[in-house]
């Protein structure tokens, strides 16, 4: 039987892509630093009559990542599939993230899925294992914009990143690739915090933004179903959704003119927009 390992499968697109790869036959190791979301998606797979183990997984710590590896090839053998999806979303512009900010966000977004791709390629190396490395980047890879510059930062690294493993690795029978996703229903945006307001004031924000993600842009199982397509034909470069695609294709066209079109949508705008949007579904409940 396959093994396949998610990473932040406890919700959004870690979850659909666990449940999908145990609806294929697969083991699915679903690892989640938060236990009860974890074992939740555990529970939803064998209910399903698939096979499924949680495994608590900090992505931003490196000792984490050696000892989980360690345990997955000990219990499971060497995966077939690891599918790097944790992440999260830090709001605010350039200056309003702190230093404490950026190195959060650069230690979960983009050396997550690195660190994540090297214990495991290093294991399927060793064992002769033709393995795949999926690692969940962004639209945002190739959005230049003040909207959350650390969050795009850590996915064009990430992005980049892969296409650095996938040329080194490609050709020996490792396939890589980066799904890079525009906006899908998640809680990523109710999960996240906003640089330059105290606590109180970033939980009312991302409570605004989140209720607004609940009805905006796609089901995550559109990023699963992408997921289970690159590792069906070893893709490169996976963006899901139109607005990901006219991403995609304008900053390879264009780099300057990418620049210009994002730079319309300032913060202050976006904070405004949010909040006016929250007064109208508030009120409309």
């Amino acid at each position: 039987m396959p093994v396949t390992v998610v990473t932040g499968a406890g919700s959004g697109i870690g979850r659909a892509t666990a449940r999908r790869f145990a609806r294929r036959g697969a083991t699915v190791i679903v690892a989640d630093i938060e236990e009860r979301t974890g074992k939740e998606t555990v529970e939803l797979i064998v209910a399903a009559g698939g096979a499924a183990e949680f495994r608590r997984l900090d992505v931003a710590g490196a000792d984490d990542w050696e000892r989980f590896a360690e345990w997955v090839c000990a219990t499971h053998g060497v995966p077939d599939v690891v599918v790097n999806n944790a992440g999260i979303l830090i709001g605010g512009g350039f200056l309003e993230q702190t230093t404490a900010d950026w190195r959060r966000m650069i230690a979960i977004n983009m050396m997550g899925p690195l660190l994540g791709s090297r214990v495991f390629v290093q294991r399927m190396t060793e064992a002769g294992v033709r393995g795949h490395i999926v690692n969940i980047c962004s639209v945002g890879a190739f959005l230049p914009a003040e909207l959350a510059p650390s969050y795009v930062t850590a996915k064009a690294g990430a992005w980049f990143g892969t296409q650095a493993l996938r040329a080194e690795f490609g050709g020996r029978g490792i396939g890589v690739s980066a799904i890079c996703p525009g906006l899908i229903r998640t809680n990523l945006a109710a999960n996240g915090t906003r640089g330059g307001a105290d606590e109180r004031a970033s939980a009312a924000w991302a409570a605004r933004l989140g209720g607004l993600h609940r009805y905006v842009g796609r089901s995550p199982d559109t990023v699963a179903a992408a997921v289970e397509r690159a590792v069906r034909w070893n893709l490169s470069t996976v963006p899901v959704g139109a607005e990901a695609w006219a991403g995609w294709y304008l900053y390879r066209l264009s780099p300057s003119l990418m620049r210009g079109l994002t730079g319309l949508f300032s913060m202050s705008f976006v904070d405004a927009a949010t909040e006016r949007v929250g007064t109208v579904l508030g009120g409309a409940r």
